[in-house]
């Protein structure tokens, strides 16, 4: 056995403790040193009868200097050395816990990059239209195609003869304006021998640029349309055209039909990502006369800007009645919606552009809130856990006078500064991330825009309020501590931190069960949507639009059936998965009448898309009579009440200034999805006109798909050699229809993975601490005979049963919130139980993983190793 040390170190190392440079953690390291030396030699009794006389004996100069510090320090507010003092312990304790300092740093640093970015997306979609000015002040004017049964249509559009109207009949309008969208019709634009294929451009009236904010780089909104053929370009436009050129004052050619010649007379900014509607092009249309009183036609977008003092709910209110003053025979129902709620809460048919979805916002934020607390409820368990290893600092502290308020404002400083790391750490991640969130929310994100400015004040207002919030409880916990019990020994495991832990561990897995299930939810409506038969086939089928005003399409046609590669060809006037036009229809008595939906088509388009026939024939040359023929498909006869058989009889067509015209049915066809499976299926039908197709179908074997593509550019270029060939598949013009469907899964999934990777975190952080604190008693167990197995059973049984019970809490909260979720289709899954078998046995089987990995490693070490530990 060594001998004690020397009366001469003894006292050595006693004025050292002393010396006014020693920190309290530095006295406390050294009498615990002290202590584990005379624990060895002399045993428990002596050990801390020598440990009370060397505190006793360092008492009366560290009070002394306690009680001069806090005569001048505020009990409040962190003095510099005592900040100091807190950031030297911080990192000692840091880096003596290497392991939990990780894993705590590191599940907030995830949690925080998951939160900016979330961030940034929120902000984002709330910004949508909030740069024009007053943008309160801005309506967008919509009506529902009511029928006569009641039913009704949402749709975008209005007839042109209503602006004119609201600024005459409305004193409380400040401008209106109607615009008309070329409804995905492709121009093609020539500058020289530049020519390019267009989508963006719009035709407007004179009171655009009053209604809507769009800012200049040359030329004025009092100039901007000073002809009939004037042309308004964007920045990325004229660059695209002009080069370095200035273009005001140049020409370039639309070239539609015979080609027009348009004069340059304004360069607009680009539009911004947050606008509902974008354009690269502007052109004013004719103001001819019937504009003003036709309000048959519905195909313009109408907008109002209102005074600064009008009442729009009182606007809203005169709206229904003014349509009836004009329309009284109607059954339309005009309303107004609010320019800033257009993208997230508009679902209308013939929006201007693919909307976000306020729901998806909501659930995106609270994932995003509950992985912070996911990481917050780490923190706060592993620093409790931690008690053990910090009990006689604090000890110390309150023997020399330290107060519960000084130990507070010390933990809770040491809490806003992990935070801060993590915080640190988490832009660095979220600088490397960016980059790849166009793929996931389709647009690209930025923390360094100059319209993010209060991003920044809300990151750190939330990270300082983390570091308080999260820091709270264990500050609390640990400035509890009485010195007695620290030095029993007794201060650790008591039942209340024990059951907030289980309590927090509960919580924690109830919030990652719950993203589990709905993970797997979403993944089954996705796979739902991407494998449900649509009614029409659309594997295979190459389309190519823009086909009229040039060439002979019907030698084209023919040319195409002879490639080896072609199974069949087809003309229509529109694409399956964009916007098709609308018309009424009415049984022959006109007592039902309906919306319908319509292509015009050749006589081959059913079979080259294999659309079922379930009644009639096909169209057909032989017949003369089917220039006046329809086919319909099977909602369309049930909402019109007609009665079987359907072929043979009539319907009527609504036609112009309130005329109809007679059409035959010969055919109904299965009904096929048209839109997405956020709808029913609508009425929908068929007209026969053989050249009137803009898009050709070429139905494709699939094979040799290149060489089929070469052989159909080769033809094209033969026909029309001043187009560019441009081609889209059929199948990925469907998948657009739920592109957000698609993008949602793949981020809610990634949040999910995250927050179970956090959850584990702290659930192996938890079992080491365990593991460590039961060491000597497993050595026991050991030496007794108890196995590895029996071992690992006992470190894990009570991390599996809070696990069970956090599945139990979960299921209804998740059945409800997927169910919520699964309500905005009209075509979904069902949730069976399965569903929350499979997310049980996956938490659960994390879970054994998570705590098996370090339960096994604490069995199998050696006894020896174990019993000496302490």
């Amino acid at each position: 056995m060594n001998p004690l040390p020397p009366p001469s170190k003894w006292a050595t190392r006693l004025l050292r403790l002393l010396h006014p440079a020693e920190t309290l953690e530095e006295v406390e390291g050294d009498l615990a040193e002290l202590y584990t030396y005379w624990y060895q030699q002399q045993g428990k009794r002596k050990a801390k009868f020598r440990y009370l006389l060397a505190v006793l004996s360092v008492l009366p100069p560290l009070v002394q200097r306690r009680k001069q510090k806090q005569a001048y320090s505020s009990p409040l507010l962190l003095q510099p050395d005592m900040l100091l003092n807190y950031l030297t312990t911080l990192f000692r304790h840091l880096n003596r816990q290497r392991l939990f300092s990780f894993i705590n740093i590191s599940g907030l640093a995830i949690s925080l990059v998951c939160f900016t970015v979330i961030l940034l997306f929120v902000n984002h979609e709330l910004r949508y239209d909030r740069f024009h000015h007053q943008p309160e002040l801005i309506y967008r004017v919509v009506k529902d195609f009511v029928n006569n049964d009641g039913s009704s249509v949402p749709d975008a559009t209005t007839p042109p003869a209503l602006a004119p109207a609201l600024e005459k009949d409305m004193p409380q309008i400040a401008y209106a304006t109607r615009f008309f969208p070329n409804r995905e019709r492709i121009f093609l634009l020539e500058y020289g021998e530049k020519r390019f294929y267009e989508l963006n451009l719009i035709r407007v009236d004179s009171n655009f640029f009053n209604v809507f904010d769009f800012p200049f780089v040359e030329g004025n909104k009092q100039q901007a349309f000073n002809g009939v053929h004037s042309i308004v370009l964007t920045q990325s436009a004229a660059k695209k055209y002009f080069g370095d050129e200035n273009p005001i004052g140049k020409t370039i050619r639309i070239n539609v039909d015979n080609g027009t010649d348009f004069q340059v007379s304004a360069i607009l900014e680009d539009v911004p990502q947050t606008s509902h509607f974008t354009f690269d092009f502007l052109i004013p249309f004719q103001n001819v006369s019937d504009f003003k009183t036709n309000w048959q036609r519905y195909s313009f977008y109408t907008y109002v800007r209102l005074k600064p003092q009008a009442d729009a709910a009182a606007f809203q209110a005169q709206l229904q009645p003014l349509f009836k003053k004009y329309q009284p025979e109607s059954l339309n129902q005009f309303y107004t919606q609010a320019i800033t709620d257009i993208h997230l809460r508009s679902e209308l048919k013939w929006e201007l552009g693919a909307n976000g979805d306020i729901t998806y916002v909501h659930i995106l934020s609270t994932i995003a809130v509950l992985v912070i607390f996911i990481a917050g409820i780490n923190y706060v368990n592993l620093v409790t856990a931690q008690a053990a290893k910090r009990a006689k600092e604090v000890g110390i502290r309150k023997v020399v006078g330290a107060s519960k308020l000084v130990l507070v404002k010390q933990f809770m400083a040491e809490s806003v500064f992990t935070i801060s790391i993590a915080f640190g750490l988490s832009l660095l991640g979220t600088g490397l991330f960016l980059p790849f969130t166009e793929k996931i929310f389709g647009t690209q994100l930025s923390l360094f825009e100059a319209n993010q400015q209060l991003i920044w004040p809300i990151l750190i207002v939330v990270v300082i309020s983390i570091g308080l919030i999260a820091g709270l409880y264990p500050a609390l916990y640990l400035s509890a501590f009485e010195p007695i019990k620290v030095l029993k020994g007794s201060f650790f495991g008591s039942s209340q931190g024990i059951g907030l832990r289980k309590t927090l561990v509960v919580f924690q897995f109830v919030i990652s069960t719950t993203l589990i299930t709905g993970s797997i939810v979403i993944f089954e409506q996705v796979a739902y949507i991407q494998q449900k038969k649509v009614g029409f086939a659309q594997e295979n089928i190459l389309l190519l639009p823009n086909i009229r005003g040039a060439g002979d399409p019907q030698a084209m046609l023919n040319e195409f059936k002879t490639i080896p590669g072609i199974a069949g060809v087809a003309r229509a006037d529109g694409i399956i998965g964009s916007q098709n036009e609308v018309n009424g229809i009415s049984d022959n008595q006109q007592q039902v009448h309906i919306s319908l939906n319509f292509f015009r088509t050749d006589q081959a388009f059913l079979p080259t898309m294999g659309i079922e026939l379930v009644e009639g024939r096909n169209f057909s040359r032989a017949f003369a009579t089917d220039t006046t023929a329809i086919i319909l498909n099977e909602t369309a006869v049930k909402q019109l009440g007609l009665a079987p058989p359907y072929v043979g009889q009539q319907i009527r067509w609504d036609d112009t200034q309130d005329q109809t015209q007679a059409l035959t049915i010969v055919g109904i066809v299965k009904d096929f999805h048209f839109t997405s499976f956020h709808q029913t299926i609508k009425p929908f039908g068929f007209i026969w006109e053989e050249g009137n197709g803009s898009t050709f179908y070429l139905k494709t074997h699939g094979k040799n798909l290149p060489q089929t593509l070469s052989s159909v550019e080769q033809i094209w270029q033969k026909h029309m050699p001043n187009k560019p060939f441009e081609y889209v598949f059929q199948d990925e013009k469907l998948a657009r229809l739920h592109a957000l469907e698609f993008r949602f899964y793949y981020l809610f999934s990634n949040l999910t993975t995250l927050a179970i990777i956090i959850s584990c975190l702290g659930l192996f952080g938890l079992t080491t601490f365990l593991a460590e604190a039961k060491t000597k008693e497993m050595g026991i167990r050991k030496v007794l005979g108890a196995s590895v197995g029996n071992i690992t059973l006992l470190l894990s049984k009570d991390f599996f049963k809070l696990i069970v019970l956090a599945f139990a809490i979960a299921l209804p909260i998740s059945w409800y919130m997927m169910h919520q979720w699964l309500e905005n289709f009209a075509y979904r899954v069902t949730i069976g139980i399965e569903v929350f078998l499979i997310a049980g046995m996956i938490t659960l089987l994390i879970a054994f993983l998570t705590v098996s990995f370090r339960a096994i490693k604490a069995a199998l070490m050696n006894p020896v190793k174990s019993l000496r530990s302490e």
